[in-house]
Formats: structure tokens, C-alpha cells, sequence
């Protein structure tokens, strides 16, 4: 953890134990489903006592989530969302004012915080250090919070204005947004299907027929669509090295269709007609394995601040990648073409107040 202990958090302990409590519910999930797919079959002990029943489900429970890859993609968004209620709860509950150290006023001068009551915060962008100024490139900056190898990863994004993080996924995660301050343009995109070329060959394939090999293989729908992610990722600690450009080529497009109902936002269209949802202060979004998926921000004219929950984190080797992408439309929607990390995309690391000095991103 890289946050430094002062009085008021604005709440951030609050969602650190709600992401704990979470994964703990996401990795039962997972065990009644592995149990499930086993076809083992749970009988009530007569001869242990109810403490010792609920002792042994806890270290079961425990050694499972130690050897159990989390696999979200095989529940539903419903299911996922219902799980997620509390962290969504306590994300709602931030007082983004107090964990940024800001005061508030309502003269209309700088980044909206609350626009229901009027409220406006400077922006912090230019107060993270080491400081980074360059015109020529888009450069988000990077709060660390938390992060429990496996379990969640929590920072904040820092946009100065006009930034954006290009189109990118989140490979059988779940994400977890609150804008602290400001506004983005957000396109979001579901995942329709995978469109594997191989000699001058197109197969579309769909999670139907996924699922249904995968019932006859040890490779899960998820592994197979996302087993050759690899590419440099911008929040995680995996470290570019030049393979990662090799495999571009041999990366899936994804079909895909627009998703703009994220929760509780505007939608717009731009001069090319193309929809985009306006996200701003306090909105707090999600999405899921199977919507909403790929997604990419613009900030507003006074920038932006977005604290992120993953859970669980980006990790290369659990097939977890982040691939970055182009969008081009079709007949059916979109195909997102894998890319290289744009180039004058930076994502940098920093220290801002409570969020004291750790690794480099």
C-alpha cells in the first residue's frame, strides 16, 4: 500500500475493506462453480460441530482462492453486479474533496466535483510530482493506492485536459470507476465475438461455440480468447520487452458492439455521429467480462481524476494483458484491430499528497 496514513481518507479505507469483502464473495463464487463443474457434491456433516464446519470451510475457502485462477467470465453481469453492490456502495460514499486534499467552491472555476450541488475543485494535475511537462505526448499520470497480487489493484488516473487513454480491454475483469473531479468522453464497447484470420481464412467465432469446445477441452471460453494478449501494459508491473510486438500480428480482432449505458451518464453523439458517453463527478460506473469491456477516455476541458478498482488486477501470466486497439465499423457493428501502445500515450507513476512514493509504473 503507497497511501500515507492522515486523519481523513475520504472514505478510502472504507472502499479498501469493501474490495476485500468483494473477492472474498467472487472467489466463493468461483469455488461453488470449480465444485460444480467437478460434480462434487456437498453433504452436511453430522459428526463436526458448527464452528468446526465453518473452520474447515474457511481453510478450504483459503486454499482455494491460493491454487483457483479467477475466472469472472463464467458469471453473468447480472450476478457480477449484485456481487458488487457494496464496493459500488462505498465508492458512492468518497468524499473525493477530502481524499485530494481540495477545497471546494462554487464560483464555477475549475473541475466539476459535484455538479447536482454546484461545486467545483482546481485540478491536480500540474501538483503531481516529479513533474512532467510536454506538450508533444499524452501523458495520464498514475496515484497509487492498493494492490493485493490476485485480488484488486486500486489507483487513480490523473488526466491534464483534452488527455485520453486510448481504446483498451480488461481482459475477464471487473472495473469499478468513481470520477473524483471533471468530465470524460467514454466510448464503451461489449465484446459480440472473436474473429481469428489464419490463412486467408476468417473465423467468426462466438462464446456459444467457445463454451461448447471448452466442454470438451481443460482450456476455459476465456483462456482461449485471451491467451495471446500481449502487450505492454500501462497500469500493471509487467515490463515491455520487444516479444510483445512479435505477437501483435497474431492477436485476434474483436467484433464488438457499442455500449454506452453505463451507469447514471449522458450520452453524445460527435460530428461523425459516433456515440460516447459523458461521464462526470460524482458518477461511479462498471463493467464487466462480457459488457463494456473495451473502452477508451477524452477528458474534459479542465481534466479529469478517476480512482479504478480491478478486480482482479492486470497480470500477464494469468492471461490477463491489457491490448490496445483500433476501432473501425461494419456491417455488424465494430472490429477492433489489436495495436501497438500509441505512441504518444504515456501513463506515468507520481506522488500527490497522501499517495506517497512507490514502484514505477
Amino acid at each position: 500500500m503507497c497511501v500515507s496514513s492522515m486523519a481523513n481518507d475520504g472514505g478510502l479505507r472504507e472502499v479498501f475493506a469493501s474490495a476485500d469483502l468483494v473477492y472474498n464473495q467472487l472467489m466463493g463464487m468461483e469455488a461453488s462453480a470449480s465444485s460444480s463443474a467437478a460434480g462434487v457434491k456437498r453433504k452436511p456433516s453430522r459428526s463436526l460441530s458448527e464452528a468446526e464446519s465453518s473452520s474447515a470451510s474457511a481453510s478450504a475457502m483459503k486454499a482455494h482462492s491460493n491454487t483457483t485462477k479467477m475466472n469472472l467470465s463464467q458469471h453473468s453481469s447480472a450476478v457480477l453486479r449484485r456481487t458488487i453492490a457494496p464496493l459500488i456502495h462505498s465508492m458512492q460514499q468518497i468524499d473525493a474533496a477530502a481524499l485530494l486534499s481540495l477545497n471546494p467552491n462554487q464560483d464555477g472555476n475549475g473541475a466539476i466535483l459535484d455538479q447536482n450541488k454546484g461545486l467545483s475543485v482546481p485540478p491536480i494535475h500540474d501538483r503531481i510530482t516529479p513533474y512532467h511537462r510536454n506538450s508533444h505526448d499524452n501523458t495520464v499520470r498514475y496515484l497509487h493506492c492498493k494492490e493485493i497480487h490476485d485480488h484488486f489493484s486500486m489507483g487513480i488516473f490523473v488526466f491534464p485536459p483534452g488527455a485520453s487513454i486510448p481504446l483498451h480491454d480488461h481482459p475477464s475483469m471487473v472495473v469499478i470507476s468513481r470520477v473524483l473531479y471533471g468530465e470524460l468522453h467514454v466510448k464503451s464497447y461489449s465484446v459480440v465475438s472473436t474473429i481469428i484470420e489464419e490463412e486467408d481464412h476468417i473465423m467468426d467465432i462466438d462464446d456459444d461455440v467457445l463454451h461448447n469446445e471448452a466442454q470438451h477441452s481443460e482450456t476455459s471460453p476465456s483462456r482461449l480468447r485471451t491467451s495471446i494478449n500481449r502487450i505492454k501494459d500501462f497500469v500493471s508491473r509487467a515490463v515491455y520487452s520487444s516479444h510483445h510486438d512479435d505477437k501483435i500480428a497474431t492477436q485476434p480482432k474483436l467484433q464488438v458492439e457499442e455500449n454506452p449505458s453505463i451507469l447514471g451518464v449522458q450520452i453524445s453523439k460527435d460530428k461523425d455521429g459516433e456515440r460516447s458517453a459523458i461521464i462526470s463527478a460524482p458518477n461511479v460506473t462498471a463493467l464487466y467480462p462480457d459488457e463494456g469491456n473495451c473502452h477508451s477516455f477524452v477528458a474534459g476541458p479542465n481534466g479529469a481524476a478517476v480512482l479504478d478498482v480491478l478486480l482482479p488486477p492486470y497480470a500477464e501470466d494469468e492471461d490477463r494483458d491489457c491490448t490496445f486497439y483500433e476501432a473501425v465499423k461494419n456491417e455488424n457493428g465494430y472490429c477492433l484491430t489489436p495495436i501497438d501502445q500509441p505512441s504518444d500515450f504515456n501513463c506515468l507513476s507520481g506522488e500527490y499528497g497522501r499517495f506517497t512514493s512507490c514502484e514505477q509504473y
